[in-house]
């Protein structure tokens, strides 16, 4: 007999395997479900929105931190990787992995920096985000060149412009093109480097890119300062100080006059030097970047110095150190010291430059210390993230392992039932049988 025939017959033994699907059905949700709930992301106080307007947050402060506060980058790194390791969130986690690397890469530790720099590269390259990807293989080039590695960074740079090409930003085709004309000044391949740069000029003038073009004027001017062209040298760095007022960057003005001054005191013209030199120092106290304001008393120094005026020489290295120390800072006034000290050698003040030394030892003491207590706190975030991440790791096997165990016993429940279903309707079948014979 059919099937079909049976089906006339009764509708009991339907209602009866039609009962044990659905509680076949329910139990194969319940294990479903039991399965997300333990390999699922934690609940806490932070939803999935607000997760990733930190990680939009922290993709910003990437760009502005890491050319004017190094300790915030850090600060900021560690408070987006935590947030991605108690969420189990990838994206956050590389987040502040490009963002850690970067501050250890332009705070001494490149090697470490680079390690960070790596692993959120994989993860971007993995989810094919290419503007990110431009951006870590730029800056992993940029460790490599403030560690003195040229060709290696020329790679790094190289293949950022390769990845560019797929950024739907359109200044990822160029973004590594004035980072890598600085690496043929390194290798001391001057004509590349100039090519790359007009290349870069061009195109970032096409997007209105005021200060990257001031930037590249720079540049031109330092490569033609090299081979000694000192008219074009003296152009280029007036075209950066005018595209640095245009875009109203006043540190890219300041830069451009600095750069002018050793120009014109290269072309014995040392009252437009004097003049360049003031005009740096005026736009850079403007600025409250007190470093630079540092280095411009200590140019007028130098300049003073060369010029044999060791009286007004002095005068400029004594506010350079003042200045530092109002400023606390600690490498800018040894520099100032020191110059300090051969002033008083040259001018055969033995006493002044024994005091001077004696001043200078202590400063230095003071720096190391400084040095060691900063890379001390660094280890220590560091340690911490390493032992989240530990964590984190372990946290995905364990997840990883329950839903395996999960999907095995799922898998064994559904076979019992699938068989215990067999078994009964081959008895209904065979009941039936009876009953019709």
């Amino acid at each position: 007999m059919s099937i079909l025939a049976i089906m006339k017959v009764t509708k009991r033994p339907l209602l009866s395997i039609g009962l044990i699907s659905s509680v076949l059905f329910a139990f194969l949700c319940s294990g479903v479900s039991l399965s997300q709930s333990k390999a699922g992301l934690p609940t806490g106080i932070l939803t999935e929105k607000e997760i990733e307007i930190a990680i939009k947050r922290s993709i910003e402060n990437w760009n502005y931190y890491m050319r004017n506060d190094l300790d915030s980058l850090k600060l900021d790194a560690y408070h987006i990787m935590t947030i991605g390791f108690e969420y189990k969130n990838e994206q956050a986690i590389n987040v502040g992995k490009r963002s850690l690397g970067t501050y250890l890469s332009r705070t001494g530790q490149p090697g470490i920096g680079i390690t960070y720099l790596r692993s959120s590269l994989a993860h971007f390259q993995k989810s094919g985000d290419a503007v990110i990807e431009t951006e870590i293989l730029n800056e992993i080039g940029n460790a490599y060149l403030n560690t003195g590695k040229p060709k290696e960074a020329e790679l790094y740079y190289l293949k950022s412009l390769k990845a560019g090409k797929n950024s739907p930003d359109p200044t990822s085709t160029f973004l590594a093109e004035s980072n890598l004309a600085q690496a043929y000044i390194g290798m001391g391949n001057l004509d590349k480097a100039s090519g790359i740069l007009q290349h870069y000029k061009r195109e970032s003038l096409k997007r209105m890119k005021l200060e990257a073009v001031s930037n590249a004027y720079a540049l031109l001017g330092t490569i033609e300062q090299q081979k000694e062209n000192f008219k074009l040298a003296r152009e280029y760095f007036r075209k950066s100080a005018e595209f640095g007022f245009r875009s109203k960057t006043k540190s890219q003005i300041a830069h451009a006059y600095n750069n002018m001054a050793i120009v014109y005191f290269q072309e014995n013209d040392p009252a437009a030097s004097l003049e360049y030199f003031h005009k740096a120092l005026e736009i850079r106290k403007q600025t409250g970047n007190s470093r630079s304001v540092s280095e411009s008393y200590f140019n007028l120094g130098s300049y003073y110095l060369e010029l044999a005026k060791y009286p007004e020489a002095l005068n400029f290295f004594e506010i350079s150190e003042k200045y530092s120390r109002q400023k606390s800072l600690l490498k800018e006034e040894m520099d100032a010291v020191r110059a300090i000290a051969g002033i008083h050698k040259l001018t055969g003040d033995t006493k002044g430059a024994l005091s001077t030394m004696e001043r200078l030892v202590k400063l230095q003491e003071d720096y190391y210390a400084d040095v060691s207590s900063a890379k001390t706190e660094d280890m220590e975030l560091l340690e911490s993230i390493e032992a989240l991440e530990k964590e984190y790791i372990s946290d995905n096997k364990e997840a990883k392992l329950m839903s395996i165990i999960d999907n095995q016993k799922y898998h064994r429940n559904v076979l019992y039932i699938v068989t215990i279903v067999a078994i009964i309707a081959l008895i209904i079948l065979v009941i039936y049988r009876k009953k019709i014979n």
